[in-house]
């Protein structure tokens, strides 16, 4: 058997010492010899276990389930009633009783105008009527006595009639001196401003001092018995929605699901946008209540049952297609079409469906790079979330 200094004398030629050099050039040429040599199997080990290695690959196992089917969309939190309370009077505001965030119940006061003025007009309007009062009784028991006379014809019609006219007028001035106060009365009420219904002060306009007109707004209420927020759909999947559907309400800053219903669909769509204004109501606590506070709204469209299951980063578009790559037994991959069946922005499963996709196949997850019959080392990962996370239960 050959030695391994014959094997490299074959390769590279004889490490004998050329004449005129020394014998330690000789053996020096040899162990650069070696020393290449041992450099190359290591370089061939390390391209075996790296370059040349199948590359490593993350899998999930497909999986059976149920999935709902939500569309996504996002808008402003608003109410189905906002009054704007205005004073009906001009005059100065006197006290204000509420606050931007208070409830209020109907027919309760939110303010009060300087009432001085109007309290003498009142004063001055019951002095009226009262004085009208003692004139018009006056005059009516003249006429009742003329009556008398005129039927014991001791006094003549003529004259009795001008009593009778007289006592019309003074009838008449009292009615008048009524009305009269009645409008100042009236006119004292309006300086107290009431509620219109039960719900939360929203904006407050006016401060102690500040002088208003008629019509001019004070308070803008909001009804809370029905709030909902108006939600700016993709008129791709418009058409998927119902009236009455179930919906999912997310509020921003908060993680709490809010159940919800589609309560009503816009029928006009924003041509500038693309978009369809879906209103979805929703129950809140009258003191977490703020109008127009963003959320992220799910609108349910159906739901597949039973159905194949892959996470989300195993779907890969290749043009109008979808594909999922599939780690054979052997270890090898091939690429199988699927369609997307049931899909729900919070989730990361997707129901498809598949000839060739079964459960308990592996995906690969994020399959960038890879090619049909290549082969991997397929690593398993834990599911991104349990199955019955954004998936009916």
């Amino acid at each position: 058997m050959k030695t391994l200094v014959q094997k490299i004398r074959g390769v590279f030629g004889s490490t004998r010492t050329a004449p005129g050099a020394s014998p330690h050039q000789g053996a020096r040429r040899g162990l650069r010899i070696v020393i290449v040599l041992l450099v190359l199997a290591v370089i061939a080990v390390l391209l075996r276990l790296t370059v040349l290695r199948p590359p490593r690959v993350s899998v999930a196992t497909v999986q059976r389930g149920n999935v709902a089917a939500e569309v996504e969309g996002s808008g402003t939190v608003t109410a189905d009633a906002l009054a704007n309370i205005a004073a009906k009077i001009t005059g100065r505001v006197d006290h204000v009783f509420v606050a931007e965030g208070d409830s209020v119940s109907k027919n309760e006061i939110l303010a009060t105008l300087d009432q001085d003025g109007l309290r003498h007009q009142v004063a001055v309007a019951q002095a009226r009527l009262d004085a009208a009062r003692v004139s018009a009784g006056q005059r009516q028991r003249e006429w009742t006595r003329e009556k008398q006379l005129v039927a014991s014809g001791s006094v003549g019609v003529e004259e009795a009639q001008q009593y009778r006219e007289r006592d019309a007028l003074a009838q008449s001035a009292m009615r008048v001196a009524a009305a009269e106060l009645g409008k100042a009365t009236y006119e004292l009420s309006l300086a107290q401003i009431p509620s219109l219904s039960d719900g939360i002060v929203t904006q407050r306009w006016v401060v102690p001092g500040a002088s208003v007109v008629a019509a001019q707004p004070m308070f803008t209420i909001a009804d809370t018995h029905l709030i909902y927020v108006d939600t700016f759909v993709d008129q791709n999947v418009a058409g998927q929605i119902r009236k009455g559907e179930m919906a999912t309400v997310i509020l921003r800053g908060q993680h709490q699901p809010l159940p919800g219903y589609v309560l009503r669909i816009r029928p006009r769509a924003d041509a500038a946008t693309e978009e369809t204004v879906v209103e979805v109501s929703f129950s809140i606590p009258a003191d977490q209540f703020q109008l127009g506070q963003w959320a992220n709204v799910y609108i349910r469209t159906g739901e597949a049952k039973d159905a194949v299951v892959v996470p989300q980063m195993a779907l890969m578009p290749m043009g109008n297609d979808l594909f999922v790559w599939v780690v054979g037994a052997d270890h090898t991959l091939h690429r199988v079409r699927v369609t997307a069946i049931a899909r729900s922005p919070r989730s990361s499963k997707v129901a498809v469906a598949g000839d060739d996709l079964h459960a308990g196949d592996r995906v690969v997850l994020m399959p960038m790079g890879l090619r049909p019959g290549e082969t991997v080392r397929p690593e398993p990962v834990k599911a991104a979330m349990p199955m019955g996370m954004g998936m009916s239960q």
